[in-house]
């Protein structure tokens, strides 16, 4: 499966390219350059490295350019070099080609401009990544997974703040979900809608609580006002299962009134979520056996 981190401070950029590659493979999400170098060491530690970044270059704090040399410096560090290391795309609205010139001295490989044009964009990853993109001609076999080749994956939000809480739930679910991140519930909103727009909707949603900004009760509510507004009745919805540490019954009460079909309390326990995923008839009897 084709890894992508998309780095970018903007939360709308990040729900469009987030769309747009997550239908190819596994696409992770960095709010800033930091924890874009953060997330990059964890997956070459974890012998599962990203096979693209795109950068957005007009960050606060770290940017676009010094994501770059990180990045680079990391590889450097690890031996990893030249086209061995990932190919970085940069996208950013700034004008100047002073941008450009020093993106590529410092190591890209290409560098698009926004407002992001999807035909433009897919160019340029199909063009990085040759052959590599689930459904393209020149693809060769999708890679085996854990559960079993002829089974449909389901689509799975997992939203959460908590970097280490998102890893274990995708952990958990990936042999039978294609999971994709929300870091909040605002976020989580924006995926959602434009996963209905371009009617290729969410299953599953792992929903927290406590969240900063728009908490889980406050995306429940708005996920479920947004099915409406576009014509989808309850049942036909996604199924929600809240995922969260807090074991007051009112928040659990709460919950239901508002649309969720479970309630999972954390630390989130491998058999139960798989019990309720289950129960929600997503995916068959004897899949969790197989991880």
């Amino acid at each position: 499966m084709v890894k992508f981190l998309v780095v970018d401070d903007d939360s709308t950029c990040r729900a469009l390219l987030h769309l747009l590659l997550s239908r190819y493979g596994r696409c992770d999400l960095a709010h800033d350059g930091r924890e874009a170098v953060a997330a990059y060491r964890i997956a070459l530690d974890g012998g599962q490295p990203y096979d693209l970044v795109c950068l957005d270059i007009m960050m606060p704090a770290m940017n676009g350019h010094d994501t770059l040399v990180a990045i680079r410096a990391i590889e450097k560090e690890r031996h990893i070099l030249g086209s061995d290391g990932v190919p970085v795309l940069m996208l950013t609205a700034s004008a100047d080609p002073k941008d450009c010139i020093r993106a590529f001295t410092e190591g890209c490989e290409c560098y698009v401009p926004k407002p992001i044009e999807e035909r433009a964009l897919m160019l340029e990853v199909r063009r990085l990544l040759p052959g590599r993109l689930e459904g393209d001609c020149a693809a060769g076999p999708a890679p085996t997974m854990k559960s079993e080749p002829s089974e449909r994956r389901i689509r799975c939000l997992i939203v959460d703040d908590d970097r280490v809480c998102r890893e274990l739930l995708r952990d958990m679910l990936e042999p039978v979900a294609q999971c994709d991140f929300a870091y909040d519930g605002s976020e989580a909103v924006d995926v959602v809608r434009l996963a209905i727009e371009d009617r290729m909707p969410y299953e599953l949603i792992c929903l927290d609580i406590m969240m900063p900004g728009m908490d889980g009760h406050e995306a429940l509510s708005t996920i479920r006002q947004l099915e409406l507004d576009h014509g989808i009745c309850c049942r036909d919805g996604v199924k929600i299962i809240m995922t969260t540490a807090l074991r007051d019954s009112k928040h659990c009460i709460q919950s239901f009134r508002e649309g969720c079909e479970c309630y999972v309390t954390k630390p989130v326990d491998h058999d139960e979520l798989f019990e309720k995923v289950r129960s929600l008839h997503l995916i068959r009897e004897g899949a969790a056996a197989r991880m």
